[in-house]
């Protein structure tokens, strides 16, 4: 927080209400002991099945088997090894996934990277219900592969895949055996406490022509995190539930109905963060420890239900896919550093009481629906495949800070206070229709060219309610409608001189939908009541291939993206009051390269390395978030890298054995734009080594993960309040650190 602002209890209404407004898959089979060369992976991110190789685009397949082995859980394990995407997270279930640097920094509100399970779109797609950060992070244990396609995939996807699409394509019902698996496991972190998950998965026939599959986890990720402040240790320990079960039934040979519904929970006590005070961001109180005055609970709860058809009328193939699915999340924040300065000022600047702690609850629910129907054939004697569709999705969402008042902190008894510190809701509606169509023709044996169109129209309605409150001086009530169109298009050319290697290049555009900015009429000269859809179009240049026979394969692709229009929440303060609302300033581009790479040396022996350079920046000044032409997009990293290795051999009587290990490089990035007290954020790597056995119908995994004990950054925001003089900085600041060193095991059962 600058210190430029000014320090009244108007001005914490924007920081406050604005929160309201690994392993890629070619390592050896472990059974076969055969390499399987990426080119020949099946990947379903074009919404059909292709080989690699013949996607016209970067895309990478993360095999979910390797991460279960290496004990990865969730994606900022990960995300490293997959060129181009970086993550940053303030605590586990809040995660926000970047890819090419298309992002604004921590506080950006809608997503720039689209979300998939299957066929089913999640999460939300408006500014207003935080789904930059409420996205999926699901356990890999009952899950194929993670698929990250990168790059703008507006025609295929539509609104806010303006960076890529990260897709988790789930283990399907099998109908030809009965079987399942059951895994118990344990692991320590350094200087903190203890975890431990158990898992099943069952998957049984019905008949000769349908199967059903359940599978069901519960985790426990150990805490490292204490709080001083009320003797607590480990408090952000987290409990994770969840589980899953499909049906699938062949009604024909030619038509098939797959139905599955899934189900999250996700419990906290504590932030994943640690406090430090700028400029050079010592720990406040002792490493890895977080003073609060209470208990900072965290709840998210995921529901989706998802009925895929897919069949074929005559030479057409058919496609409909029905998704629901409802978001709830409750947080609650320590504001005591805001609060406890402003209430502890003479008046009238504050209250002259000092000794006084607040906390703020933010409520997210979203409820959506959604609905795609498409039709695909060839023709041209199938030189032309193609495929047309039709998209709906209807979301509504509230969120909402309910009254709460200070409290003393010695006692933790209530000041009584004639008014709330905040009373606020903004409810949301958002519909949108799409139409597109995309088709690629084989011009030669050895030339083909893509193209895709799509047109989406969305409309949204806004009702923001602040109630008259500490933060709020007047009542305001704000309904609004918004409504807007966007064309967004593809074009693809790819040369295949042989089977095994093929070269591409692609334009696409991508765009997030506007709305309603959040900004009475007539507040400050000039100021708009809604903001438009930012738009983003991306050159890029690929090359894949196998090379010796199979034994090596390489992916590497350039890239520019040039950004228009970008979204931006900012913030005023005027007679009537602080208000929080969106912008549309300046632009961006992005630009870099990144390289896949696959060695088999020598039978059962897998080498991989990844790189990505990435250089993304403002292109002209954005005043509303304090940036400057030539700034660097927040907390993208310029450089990230991979190195990985695994050893697969048979040890006799049908045993088999492993060991693998892993390098992750995260390079260094800035925490804000230059008007925004920007501070570095240091490069980080980490180290992860694991074994195992397969006997029989058994396995024992033993792994290490960030086994150097790197404290990692990946998030970095004030959390008190600037006040020239006296707190220049708004220390102490909330600095995300990934776990530290951790060991573990896992035992499981086949059957």
């Amino acid at each position: 927080m600058s210190a430029k602002i000014p320090f009244t209890l108007k001005a914490i209404a924007a920081a406050t209400l604005g929160a309201l407004a690994a392993m890629p898959t070619l390592a050896a089979d472990a059974d076969t002991d055969k390499p399987q060369n990426s080119e020949k992976m099946i990947v379903t991110a074009q919404k059909r099945e292709q080989m690699a190789i013949d996607v016209p685009a970067s895309v990478t397949s993360v095999s979910a088997d390797p991460l279960t082995r290496g004990g990865a859980t969730r994606l900022e394990d990960y995300a490293a090894t997959i060129p181009g995407v970086s993550v940053t997270a303030l605590s586990r279930g809040f995660t926000s996934v970047v890819i090419r640097g298309i992002s604004t920094g921590i506080s950006q509100a809608t997503p720039s990277t689209a979300y998939y399970i299957d066929e089913a779109p999640i999460g939300s797609v408006n500014a207003y219900a935080v789904g930059s950060t409420l996205t999926p992070d699901l356990d890999p244990y009952d899950l194929q592969r993670i698929e990250v396609l990168k790059g703008p995939q507006g025609t295929l996807y539509g609104a806010n895949a303006v960076g890529g699409l990260l897709r988790y394509v789930t283990v399907a019902p099998d109908m030809t055996k009965f079987g399942g698996q059951v895994s118990v496991g344990g692991n320590r972190v350094s200087g903190g406490g203890t975890g431990s998950e158990e898992r099943v998965a069952f998957n049984a026939p019905t008949g000769d022509s349908s199967a059903v599959r359940f599978s069901a986890f519960n985790r426990i990720d150990a805490g490292y995190i204490d709080n001083p402040y009320l003797k607590e240790t480990d408090v952000n320990r987290a409990k994770t539930t969840g589980g899953r079960a499909a049906w699938q039934w062949n009604m024909s040979p030619e038509w098939s109905l797959l139905t599955w519904a899934m189900m999250q929970r996700f419990r906290t006590g504590g932030i994943g963060a640690q406090n430090v005070n700028a400029p050079d961001m010592t720990p406040q109180t002792g490493d890895l420890q977080r003073g609060t005055y209470l208990d900072e609970n965290q709840h998210v709860d995921f529901d989706i239900v998802n009925a895929t058809l897919r069949g074929t009328l005559k030479d057409f193939t058919v496609v409909s896919s029905t998704t629901w699915q409802q978001i709830d999340s409750a947080v609650t924040v320590d504001q005591s550093p805001v609060f406890g300065t402003l209430f502890g000022l003479p008046p009238p600047l504050g209250l002259g009481i000092p000794g006084v702690g607040a906390a703020t609850t933010q409520y997210v629910n979203t409820k959506r629906w959604s609905e795609e129907f498409r039709m695909g054939s060839t023709a041209f004697q199938d030189r032309l495949d193609y495929e047309g569709g039709i998209f709906y999705t209807n979301q509504n969402s509230t969120n909402r800070i309910p009254p709460q008042s200070p409290f003393l902190t010695a006692s933790g008894a209530p000041l009584p206070l004639p008014l709330p510190i905040a009373d606020a809701l903004i409810a949301s509606k958002y519909e949108e229709y799409s139409v597109f169509g995309n088709a690629t023709y084989a011009i030669t044996s050895q030339w083909d060219l893509q193209g895709g169109l799509r047109f989406s129209h969305d409309s949204q309605d806004y009702l923001q309610d602040y109630k008259h409150s500490l933060l709020t001086a007047k009542p305001v009530l704000i309904e609004q409608q918004q409504n807007d169109s966007q064309t967004t298009y593809l074009a693809s050319l790819r040369y295949k001189p042989n089977a095994d290697t093929a070269i591409y290049a692609r334009i696409a555009t991508g765009y997030r939908p506007g709305g309603p900015s959040a900004l009475p009429p007539n507040i400050i000269p000039g100021g708009k009541t809604s903001f438009d859809p930012d738009t983003l179009t991306s050159y890029e240049l690929g090359y894949k291939a196998a090379l010796a026979n199979g034994l090596a394969s390489v992916e590497a692709a350039i890239f520019t993206t040039d950004w228009k229009d970008i979204q931006i929440q900012t913030s005023t303060t005027t007679a009537a009051g602080t208000f929080q609302y969106f912008v549309n300033g300046g632009t961006a581009r992005s630009r870099g390269g990144e390289l896949t790479m696959f060695i088999y040396p020598v039978r059962g022996l897998t080498l991989r390395g990844t790189g990505a350079y990435t250089d993304s920046r403002l292109s002209e000044d954005a005043p509303a978030v304090g940036g400057l032409d030539g700034d660097r997009m927040p907390f993208v990293p310029k450089w990230t890298g991979s190195f990985a290795a695994d050893y697969h051999w048979a040890v006799g009587n049908g045993w088999q054995a492993w060991i693998g290990g892993n390098v992750q490089y995260v390079g260094d990035r800035v925490s804000n734009f230059s008007g925004k007290t920007p501070f570095n954020v240091p490069s980080y790597h980490t180290v992860g080594l694991s074994a195992g056995l397969d006997m029989g119908a058994w396995r024992l995994t033993i792994y290490g993960k960030n086994l150097s004990d790197e404290r990692g950054v990946n998030f970095l925001n004030a959390t008190g309040l600037a006040i020239p003089g006296l707190n220049p900085y708004g220390n102490p600041y909330a600095q995300g650190v990934i776990a530290p060193r951790t060991i573990g095991s896992d035992l499981s059962y086949r059957f």
